[in-house]
């Protein structure tokens, strides 16, 4: 699919906003008054389309949002081998990241530039004449393309408050010469308002499938998922700073009311489902290869992508994605910077079709061999791969793949239905439902019976329920950036990483000879070779042993390859045996190898970044730090 959404990217309108340079500075001299720009239904494409390319920058959704702000989880993973800060405050992934980080400041810019594009053109179009004329007695072009920009403002400051907590808060056009007096609002209260705005223009909005460039647009559905989603954001967990103690990490706090949030995502999320306009119909493997062929069915899976450009915009397949080097072939290379743990690759049950889809213990070299990839934070992510592409972009490209960022998926509406429901009733009928129909993607029909129909009749509590859920998220959703989000509104962030580090450190110890109770068997070894590749001629892939089960002796024929008896060694400066480096301190600013005793997994976690120096500095005293930045 081409991304026709960009058609007008290079309209004086579009490019007046990319003009701003400085936070909040949105009033650049076009030479055109409002009335000129939103005059015809063409002329407000064109606004809209300016605020879809200011969403591409890589400081944006093209490449720090989608997915460098990650942070190490029992999912995503960096492996983080040094008690010692990084010199340019990246140390995001370990709980410890910096205000003086120029990229925090660059992508809150980012953000806000979005954000202003956002407001200045909703004011354009309430002040145009169309608007005006327009009956509002159902949805239309106009009303869509409203709704459309408040859906897409309302989605970037969920995502800014994900990342910073309170923040800056505008719905109207600035000058630019009050920004800088401007303190945060309190982020339940932008939550609750942005509810209230997308529900006005819920009713005005089409469908995907009467949207020209279909899901690549912001539409019906996609508003009445957001709007679960932020009702679920708002009815969750969140850090809050232990007032008048900067110092402090904080707490965990749910906001009042939360049942009233927890109905109002029920009434929107089942809006989605019972309007029918997406399913489940492509098994995960081909929607997967269609996301790397550029391909998003407007009835299926994907509510929102983000579109990218090929050779300009999006890092799917590059930064994220199985690693290949360059070579003669026509996929260029790829660096799969963003990993998933190791460990994650054995949490899956072993018939579970999504496992190795998204899980790939492998890279390839500049003939297009397979090599093998897996270590503590070295398993790669297999969702995305070059070599899925059928009309492949040349040797010579790297970065810029144009692969969307499929920011909704229908799977996730399901699965926050069901979390929302059983957060109110229990486990209902319906809830199970929802359950199902992603697990029956997620197993041959062969195994519905036990795998799906059996596994989610035993969850028959509302606790062993909800563990179902965040479960069934983890194995959903892998390398797809959203396990943060969600340990996070749950209030399950320090519960799951004081867990991961023990988990990982124990494998260890297990595989050494050691005793712990609760942990039979880890895989401390697995076992490879390379053999022929049948469907490629000349080149050769994996045959791997010691993921499907836990082998103790190396076959016959096959590499051995250490795995989790590498994660605890002899350190031959203290003559004792310890976790490796990247197990002591890939966690560090919440636990580590020098603080763990004193530790509890019911401590707060500090998840959110620091607002960038600069932020600070420009507002003069109405922002500050917390958390103990």
């Amino acid at each position: 699919m081409n991304k026709k959404i960009l058609f007008s990217f290079l309209l004086i309108f579009a490019l007046s906003f990319t003009a701003c340079e400085e936070y909040l500075d949105v009033q650049p001299g076009s030479g055109f008054t409002e009335a000129e720009v939103f005059r015809t239904e063409k002329d407000i494409q064109s606004a809209v389309a300016g605020v879809y390319t200011l969403m591409l920058a890589e400081d944006a959704y093209s490449n720090r949002v989608a997915f460098v702000f990650n942070m190490n989880t029992d999912v995503e993973m960096s492996g983080v081998a040094t008690s010692t800060v990084n010199g340019n405050g990246s140390d995001i992934a370990c709980y410890d990241p910096k205000p003086y980080w120029t990229t925090l400041n660059s992508t809150w810019n980012a953000m806000y530039k979005i954000i202003n594009a956002a407001n200045d053109v909703i004011e354009g179009i309430e002040g145009s004449d169309l608007y005006k004329a327009d009956s509002k007695s159902g949805p239309s072009n106009i009303m869509q393309m409203y709704g459309e920009v408040k859906t897409l403002r309302a989605m970037v400051y969920l995502d800014i408050i994900r990342i910073w907590g309170d923040v800056v808060f505008r719905t109207k056009s600035s000058t630019g010469d009050e920004n800088f007096a401007v303190g945060v609002t309190d982020r339940n209260k932008i939550l609750e308002f942005l509810i209230d705005d997308l529900k006005t223009v819920e009713p005005f909005m089409k469908n995907a499938s009467e949207l020209d460039y279909g899901v690549e647009r912001a539409s019906r559905s996609f508003n009445q998922s957001l709007i679960g989603l932020l009702a679920l954001t708002r009815g969750g967990w969140t850090l809050r700073p232990d007032e008048g103690n900067p110092a402090s990490i904080g707490h965990m706090e749910r906001g009042t009311n939360h049942e009233q949030y927890y109905d109002i995502a029920i009434q929107y999320l089942d809006k989605v489902i019972q309007g029918r306009q997406h399913d489940l119909k492509l098994s995960f493997s081909e929607f997967w290869v269609k996301q790397n062929n550029w391909e998003s069915p407007v009835n299926d899976d994907v509510i929102f992508s983000i579109p990218m450009l090929k050779n300009s915009s999006g890092e799917y397949g590059y930064f994220v994605g199985i690693p290949i080097l360059e070579g003669t072939h026509p996929y260029g290379g790829a660096s799969g910077t963003l990993s998933l743990c190791g460990e994650y690759l054995y949490s899956f049950d072993n018939k579970d079709l999504r496992r190795d889809i998204t899980c790939a213990p492998l890279s390839y070299d500049q003939n297009l061999n397979q090599l093998i990839r897996l270590d503590l934070a070295r398993l790669a992510v297999g969702k995305w791969s070059k070599l899925s592409m059928k009309d492949p972009l040349g040797s010579t490209s790297a970065k810029g793949t144009g692969v969307n960022y499929s920011w909704m998926r229908f799977a996730d509406v399901l699965l926050m239905y069901a979390e929302a429901v059983n957060e109110r009733f229990g486990p209902r009928e319906d809830a199970q439902e929802c359950l199902r129909r992603v697990r029956r993607r997620a197993f041959a029909q062969s195994e519905w019976a036990v795998k799906v129909d059996n596994y989610v009749m035993s969850k028959s509590s509302p606790d062993a329920f909800f563990k179902a859920i965040m479960d069934e998220r983890k194995w959903e959703f892998g390398g797809e950036s959203k396990r943060k989000f969600d340990l996070a509104r749950w209030n399950k962030f320090s519960e799951v990483i004081y867990n991961q580090y023990y988990k990982l450190l124990n494998w260890g110890r297990v595989a050494n000879g050691a005793y712990v109770p609760g942990i039979d068997l880890v895989p401390g070894s697995i076992y490879y070779k390379n053999i022929p590749d049948p469907a490629n001629s000349g080149r050769t892939i994996l045959d791997i042993k010691g993921i499907d089960e836990i082998l103790q002796a190396r076959p016959a024929g096959y590499t051995e390859l250490p795995f989790a008896v590498s994660w605890y060694a002899l350190n031959n400066e203290t003559l004792s045996y310890e976790p490796r480096n990247d197990i002591k301190w890939s966690f560090r600013g919440f636990i580590n190898y020098n603080n763990a005793s004193s530790v509890s997994p019911t401590d707060p976690l500090r998840y959110l970044c620091p607002y960038p120096s600069k932020v600070i500095t420009d507002h003069r005293g109405a922002i500050q730090n917390h958390y103990g930045f």
